[in-house]
């Protein structure tokens, strides 16, 4: 205020002062200029502080000092408001985001990056938009978001590659690996992983041990997955070596590399080397702070103690897992819950085994959706298309630049020649497609016919058999009992009940007089009392949503899926669930058997496979195989509802 007195005194004496108008103006306009001099001075003094706080920030985030670090953060945020400087507000945003990305929730650090990338779109920061697309794919794949996490991972790296920023470009090629070693792509995941470890080398870059121990982490998984002990041997190789290069200040420490070399032991049964690896590794583990790493190593320990089949230690370091797992990783929860399911089945306390393994499949339900796993695929396939149109792009744009010299003449002859080729490639492909198409058709009304006269013939042979031979060992069990002739009526039962049990598998007569949800009930029933297997079913009322030929066609299926699993699976529970959902009918069958390689030509072939993918097609449904050796088999089948007008 009395800054602003004395600029009004002196302008009022100004005036009075008898001078050149000129030089007053100019006297004036300088005076008043100082004040505003000192305020935007005051401002990038501000700013230059905003930012110095946000770099100390970094290097405490850097230390692990998380907490510290994000006091700083919300310091130089509230700073930035006061000034009002939308960038150093969207820095602040992206700043406090990675104590939760460290630290969890890991959904909020995703609220903070949305806000930070809001602001930066706005400002036209591209490097700064790939950064938040980066972090954001992090934050989503730690929540096991797996799909969301891709998304964001391919829009960093198409920015990145835009600009040509190889360390962006090396990191999101890394996390791209990762993401694929999580969901079982492991080509995919060494490729990316190898292509990083090119760009972290030319860069030399301490993110090379990283790669290098992904790369190893490949060869174990697919190990794991296919049974090759050569492989475990491959990658066992590969993280000694790894042993030799690691130290406290690299990317990849000591207990990361023992844990992995501990759980190839178990695979290999060499149990007591494993334990040696792995009680190595978890006090490096723990002291290292991230609590993934902890829960896996937690989960590794409790499968080598069940493989030595001591369940109180097992239990012991799965509850472990589970309670460091416990919102902030999913994946590793799931796990723990499955060897707690393992533990307690072996320890026959089955109500405990059930419980935990709800538990999994609920968590296992949530991460591995059909629609998550449809969405990588169709992200990846868009990711390549967009880059294969930008390289067609490039060719076109040079092809243009080479003959732009050329004459009107030769332009016209070359689109010319051009037209009539594509006119011949749309009708040659016109005509294929229509050929596929009737073919396609002729082979899918075939595979209807055959369906249809196998239910025909069953449904034939049935009747002779409950009308003619039913009939003729009811005569005979009749005369049998007047004459008191009690071993041959036992005997003749007996076949007469096995008749009618061979007639009511070849045709369903219960499905007309009982409808179709108590007709999969009392199929379940008969499996229940001619089988060990543990049985858990949950049926809603679906009849009013089938026809007679589509009820008949939904029966087989469960039918078939059951009989499976009595002939293959080598289960002990069984897990059976029909529910109705949004003018859907979703069917869940799963099974804890020795499971099959979905992937396997042999399996895709056999004639139990292709019944039921026909049978699914003509309901114009959809059908998922979820299935690993050793880890049990689940079918989920999707029927659209189909509205009768």
């Amino acid at each position: 205020m009395l800054i602003l007195y004395y600029y009004i005194n002196l302008y009022i004496h100004l005036l009075n002062i008898n001078i050149n108008k000129l030089l007053k103006a100019f006297f004036l306009l300088f005076l008043f200029t100082i004040p505003f001099y000192g305020l935007n001075a005051q401002t990038i003094s501000v700013q230059d502080e905003v930012t110095k706080t946000y770099q100390s920030a970094t290097d405490l985030y850097k230390q692990k000092n998380y907490e510290d670090a994000l006091v700083l953060v919300l310091d130089g945020l509230e700073r930035a408001k006061e000034i009002n400087d939308e960038n150093l507000i969207a820095y602040g945003y992206f700043h406090q985001a990675k104590y939760y990305e460290r630290k969890g929730p890991y959904l909020e650090s995703v609220a903070l990056l949305k806000k930070a990338l809001i602001i930066f779109e706005k400002l036209n920061n591209n490097s700064q938009i790939a950064r938040c697309y980066y972090r954001l794919g992090v934050s989503y794949f730690k929540n096991s978001k797996y799909d969301l996490a891709l998304d964001y991972y391919l829009q960093s790296l198409k920015l990145d590659q835009e600009s040509a920023y190889k360390p962006g470009i090396a990191l999101n090629l890394e996390r791209i690996g990762k993401l694929y070693l999580n969901t079982g792509d492991f080509f995919k995941a060494r490729t990316s992983f190898e292509s990083a470890l090119i760009i972290f080398k030319e860069l030399k870059d301490r993110r090379v041990l990283m790669n290098e121990f992904c790369i190893a982490v490949t060869y174990q998984k697919e190990a794991m997955k296919y049974q090759k002990d050569n492989l475990f041997y491959k990658a066992i190789e590969l993280y000694e070596i790894l042993l030799l290069k690691c130290s406290k200040t690299s990317v990849i420490t000591t207990g990361n590399v023992l844990q992995n070399i501990g759980s190839s032991y178990r695979f290999l049964k060499n149990y007591e080397k494993s334990l040696e690896y792995l009680l190595r590794s978890l006090p490096l583990t723990i002291n290292q702070g991230f609590n993934k790493d902890i829960a896996h190593t937690c989960n590794d320990i409790a499968e080598t103690y069940l493989d030595m089949n001591n369940l109180s230690k097992a239990r012991e370091y799965a509850l472990k897992a589970i309670d460091v797992a416990k919102v902030n990783n999913l994946r590793q929860e799931r796990y723990a819950y499955y060897i707690l399911h393992l533990v307690e089945e072996k320890a026959r306390n089955y109500k405990g085994s059930l419980d935990n393994y709800k538990k999994y499949q609920k968590i296992q339900d949530s991460i591995f959706s059909m629609e998550k796993t449809t969405k990588i695929n169709d992200l990846r396939i868009k990711y390549e298309s967009e880059k294969q149109g930008l390289k067609i792009k490039t060719q076109e744009s040079n092809i243009a630049l080479l003959d732009s010299n050329n004459s009107i003449k030769n332009l016209w002859i070359l689109f010319g020649g051009l037209g009539l080729i594509a006119i011949f490639l749309l009708f040659t492909a016109f005509k294929s497609k229509n050929n596929v198409t009737k073919e396609k058709k002729q082979q899918e009304i075939f595979s209807q016919d055959l369906i249809q006269s196998q239910e025909d013939e069953r449904t034939r042979i049935a009747r002779e058999l409950h009308d003619s031979l039913g009939q003729k060992l009811t005569l005979i069990k009749k005369k049998s009992q007047n004459l008191d002739q009690f071993e041959i009526t036992s005997l003749t039962n007996n076949a007469l009940e096995e008749v009618r049990s061979i007639s009511r598998g070849l045709y369903p007569a219960l499905l007309q007089e009982l409808g179709l949800s108590q007709s999969i009930a009392q199929l379940i029933n008969e499996y229940d009392k001619q089988t060990p297997l543990f049985f858990t079913v949950d049926l809603d009322n679906i009849d009013e949503n089938f026809t007679e030929s589509t009820s008949l066609n939904f029966y087989r299926l469960i039918q078939e899926c059951l009989t499976n699993i009595v002939k293959h699976a080598k289960a002990k529970a069984v897990t059976v669930s029909v529910k109705e959902e949004k003018n859907t009918i979703i069917a869940f069958i799963s099974d804890n058997g020795q499971g099959f390689d979905v992937a396997d030509s042999k399996n895709k072939n056999s004639l139990g496979l292709k019944t039921i993918f026909e049978r699914i097609r003509i309901m114009e449904g959809k059908l998922s195989i979820d299935s690993k050796l050793n880890t049990g088999t689940n079918f989920i089948f999707t029927i659209p509802i189909k509205n009768e007008s």
